[in-house]
């Protein structure tokens, strides 16, 4: 345990510091998931947030009562205890894995607690979980779950595998018919999925999000389409680039680790360099930088949020500086919920974490502490109000 607890340490520094790499930010969650380091994590956190210091007006936040509003405990009420939190979620990540690792949530605004309410109508909103559907070239639909594993099918020379464990992958050596031969692995609302190109590259597909390949890459180029949100392990092939065309952005790896946004419905269409390097539109990132395109707009490279880029992937929402139209987009999509706002609402920003294991109703409990009013509604309409 003490040799964890020194990995657990070095890691924590990494991660709250925005230098660790993937596999140290992946080995970290691991931790943060383990309740057997939750004690070790606090410790952590009370040291980081003494050496912070005070000098600065701190809003504060009843993290016992928060966690109680969300997670109901059988146990008996503990005292309760209050402690200093920095509003942004990058000089607050030591409050931010406390409440990550009992599985709870931190949600805090910039603005002072208000009570909000809630009406809700129906059972309870699960989260999502691995589904989707596979479009064969010709047409034909298949739906990926637990109930059909194995070998799904043939495409030209390949045969399509379906591990029953939410991902999807390719076995073969190329094509026997004279054209290329193209599938679609589509996520629903509610949904997400993984898959292995048949080059090797590992593509993990968010909710609401779709890409279209070829069953087998015999090109001079690995070309790929791709709509919402993809997180991209590419296996490096100087001789054959690999391509992503998402949206207005043209992609192109140069041995890389990096995150496509590109929903319709969000301001614009982000890329997040994580390891190696790509180019977007010509430009080329460099590890921890992103490339936004909105509208079709030229491209603007600007400093990235790695962390903030692949929480989803991780298992958790990451909301930065996020208005609430920002936070209900991502929640619709997971939770497969139509938002509608009703009268007047007041603008805030949100900065925090949260676990995508929750259900809709406790993350909305965690939100009327912020003074937010809702009501859920037959067919999954969740109305926002004053």
């Amino acid at each position: 345990m003490t040799t964890s607890v020194s990995r657990l340490d070095y890691l924590y520094r990494q991660y709250t510091g925005k230098t660790c790499t993937q596999q140290e930010m992946e080995e970290f969650f691991e931790y943060v998931r383990d309740p057997a380091y939750r004690e070790a994590l606090e410790a952590m956190a009370d040291n980081q947030l003494e050496t912070m210091g005070t000098g600065v007006d701190l809003p504060l936040v009843d993290w016992e009562h928060m966690y109680g509003r969300v997670m109901p405990s059988p146990e008996p009420e503990r005292q309760k205890r209050r402690a200093p939190v920095f509003t942004p979620i990058r000089v607050a990540a030591a409050a931010c894995i406390i409440l990550v690792s009992i599985g709870s949530w931190l949600f805090f605004t910039r603005r002072p607690h208000r009570e909000g309410g809630a009406d809700i109508v129906g059972k309870e909103i699960a989260p999502g979980f691995n589904k989707a559907v596979l479009t064969l070239a010709d047409g034909v639909k298949i739906v990926l779950d637990s109930a059909h594993t194995g070998k799904l099918t043939k495409q030209g020379d390949v045969a399509v595998i379906n591990s029953g464990n939410g991902s999807l992958a390719y076995a073969g050596s190329g094509v026997t018919s004279s054209h290329v031969l193209y599938n679609t692995l589509t996520t629903p609302r509610g949904g997400q999925y993984q898959l292995a190109l048949p080059d090797g590259t590992k593509v993990r597909l968010n909710a609401a999000s779709s890409i279209t390949y070829p069953t087998a890459f015999t090109g001079e180029e690995r070309m790929v389409t791709l709509t919402g949100e993809a997180y991209f392990e590419v296996v490096h092939d100087k001789k054959k680039p690999f391509r992503v065309k998402a949206g207005h952005q043209m992609i192109e790896d140069i041995g890389t680790v990096f995150n496509v946004n590109a929903y319709a419905d969000e301001p614009a269409e982000v890329t997040t360099l994580l390891e190696g390097a790509v180019k977007v539109g010509g430009q080329l990132l460099k590890p921890g930088q992103q490339a936004s395109v909105a509208g079709s707009g030229g491209v603007i490279v600007s400093r990235g949020d790695p962390v903030q880029a692949v929480a989803w992937k991780n298992g958790f929402f990451d909301f930065s500086n996020a208005s609430l139209q920002m936070v209900m987009r991502q929640l619709a999509r997971w939770y497969n919920v139509e938002v509608y706002y009703e009268g007047n609402i007041r603008e805030r920003q949100f900065n925090g974490m949260i676990g995508r294991t929750l259900t809709l109703g406790q993350v909305l409990r965690g939100l009327t502490s912020e003074g937010v009013h809702y009501r859920i509604e037959a067919n999954n309409h969740l109305i926002i109000t004053p």
